[in-house]
């Protein structure tokens, strides 16, 4: 990979680094190439690996080499200089755009420069903290549910002593009229830090900076002092540590937190890795390093309970299956945590799909001892007569009352009730929902949805149902809902899927939500009995984990 980076003005430029853009800001154009170089620097620590890269000035185009030791060094271009594809409009802020609102583009087809002021040994300002990178995928529509693109400010090493305290443009001299000065603002758990020195943060390519948490802007920028403001004595404590240099708290926290460096456990790669007691430890290859990262993005911290729900208006449509493979995945995976609740307004099957228990409580019962449920004394262990644990799949299941009469009680405002109750003992909640968009219990939980997930069986007759759904859940106000969306194909047979049907139900469905995916054919579903992970072939865990992980995205 070739990264590049575009310097659009003497105090901005976007670093292009596989699917991230950094931006990052300088006072002035030395400054500003000191915070590139720092850019490229800790991408190649990252990768362990010599990174070469472009770097685009007006007129000029420099060929570099940066090895993960700081060494920067001219390089000759090479095939893939000349097929580099086109940059992205930078997508700074408004605010920093330079007069006239355009950004200025250097000439992407200038001379190679002989005398390049990037090239040298940069050891001494080599950055060993952590770099903010997004690299699996493109961040979910609710990024403010999940973990905020965090900032990264720049050692102070890396700027002159005393005479910059923060970007020019993020000062208070240069926020539009009538806004609040910088240090008046509130501190936003997702602002970048103040410190001396270039401030930049990481964002997919194909993201709108402006709804991305920590976007620099002047209504989001950090709280810091003005342009020529000396550093107290207890700010540079805190920037270099205690008065006699010896190491804080934090700084022992940083170097304990430091994530080690992967070793490959499959293939040849993992085969040397065991052969050698590790002593030889490559990197993972490429499958592997996939399945590593989709673990990471299932696993992703959530700062609050969610819901998951699951729906089609067909009976047969494999929605009682997709929610106990939602949840066997996400117990299995993240540890535990996880409820899978049967709101069926008729007679709902998934207490029948999941491991026997000794008793056959539901969640009307549950109903009936809310009250208990609510109190602060309450425990997780209060609710275990209601639930039906699923072993070593480690989620539990709270079924729907065998009585269609009983399990019409749980209305909207009963759902509600429970949501709540339920919200206190349980991080993620898989339900599996009934047939009639027009029940109140229905609505309520896809009302109640973090992530909505519409799945079909390939026939002709559920996805039209799926396709109603849709058009039903838009004329009543729920796009939201569908927009963010993730569509699951399921294969009701070992036969082949017609390539012309697949490109129909993938432009539709993919025309209506954020993702859809496919799950093959699996003979254990078939019959009907409890899910038995063990049983469960490794493609179709394989299919189960790639479609949580694109839910989890979108949580």
């Amino acid at each position: 990979m070739i990264a590049q980076a575009r310097i659009t003005s003497d105090t901005y430029a976007s670093v292009h680094l596989d699917n991230e853009v950094v931006e990052v800001e300088g006072a002035d154009l030395s400054e500003l190439r000191a915070h590139v170089k720092q850019v490229f620097i800790t991408a190649a620590q990252i990768e362990d690996s010599p990174l070469d890269v472009v770097i685009l000035e007006p007129d000029v185009r420099h060929h570099l080499r940066v090895e993960p030791s700081g060494r920067i060094s001219p390089r000759e271009p090479g095939e893939d200089d000349e097929n580099l594809p086109e940059l992205p409009a930078d997508g700074r802020p408004a605010s920093l755009q330079p007069s006239g609102g355009a950004a200025a583009t250097p000439s992407g087809r200038a001379g190679h420069s002989a005398v390049s002021p990037w090239a040298g040994d940069a050891s001494a300002d080599t950055f060993t903290g952590e770099f903010p990178v997004a690299r699996s995928h493109r961040a979910g529509r609710r990024r403010a549910h999940g973990a905020p693109v965090s900032g990264v400010s720049a050692p102070s090493s890396m700027s002159a002593p005393s005479s910059v305290s923060a970007p020019s443009s993020l000062s208070a001299s240069s926020a539009p009229s009538g806004a609040p000065s910088p240090s008046a603002r509130p501190s936003s758990p997702s602002a970048p830090p103040a410190d001396t020195g270039a401030t930049w943060r990481a964002r997919t390519a194909d993201e709108d900076p402006a709804e991305v948490p920590g976007s620099l802007s002047p209504t989001t920028a950090p709280s810091t002092s003005s342009v020529g403001t000396t550093p107290t004595k207890n700010e540079l404590v805190r920037q270099r540590g205690t008065d006699d240099g010896r190491p804080t708290l934090k700084d022992l926290q940083t170097s304990t937190a430091r994530k080690p460096k992967a070793k490959a456990s499959k293939g040849w790669r993992g085969f040397l890795t065991r052969a050698t007691g590790g002593v030889i430890g490559p990197r993972p290859g490429k499958k592997e390093q996939y399945e590593i990262d989709r673990l990471e993005r299932i696993r992703r911290p959530l700062d609050g309970p969610r819901n998951i729900v699951v729906v089609n208006l067909k009976g047969g449509a494999h929605k009682t299956t997709a929610s106990l493979m939602i949840a066997a995945t996400l117990g299995v995976t993240r540890g535990g945590n996880v409820l899978a609740w049967d709101n069926n307004e008729t007679r709902g099957t998934l207490g029948w799909r999941g491991i026997p228990t000794d008793h056959t409580r539901t969640a009307v019962d549950l109903l009936h001892d809310l009250d208990r449920m609510r109190s602060p004394q309450a425990s997780a262990a209060d609710l275990d007569p209601f639930m039906r644990p699923q072993g070593a799949m480690r989620f539990d299941i709270l079924a729907s009352d065998e009585d269609p009469g009983s399990a019409a009680s749980i209305d909207a405002e009963a759902f509600n009730d429970l949501n709540d109750t339920l919200s206190r003992f349980y991080r993620i909640k898989v339900i599996d929902t009934g047939n009639n968009v027009r029940a109140s219990n229905w609505m309520a939980a896809v009302q109640s949805a973090d992530q909505l997930v519409i799945i079909s069986t390939v026939r002709e007759d559920t996805f039209n149902a799926a396709a109603w759904m849709i058009d039903e859940l838009r004329a009543t106000g729920l796009h939201e809902q569908v927009d963010h969306a993730v569509t699951i194909l399921s294969h009701s047979s070992k036969g082949t899927f017609d390539p012309v049907l697949r490109t129909r139900l993938k432009n539709h469905f993919g025309a209506h939500t954020r993702a859809v995916t496919e799950v093959p054919y699996e003979q254990q579903f078939v019959d009907g009995s409890h899910l038995d992970w063990n049983r469960v072939s490794n493609a179709t865990k394989e299919a189960w984990l790639d479609a949580t992980a694109l839910i989890i995205d979108g949580m």
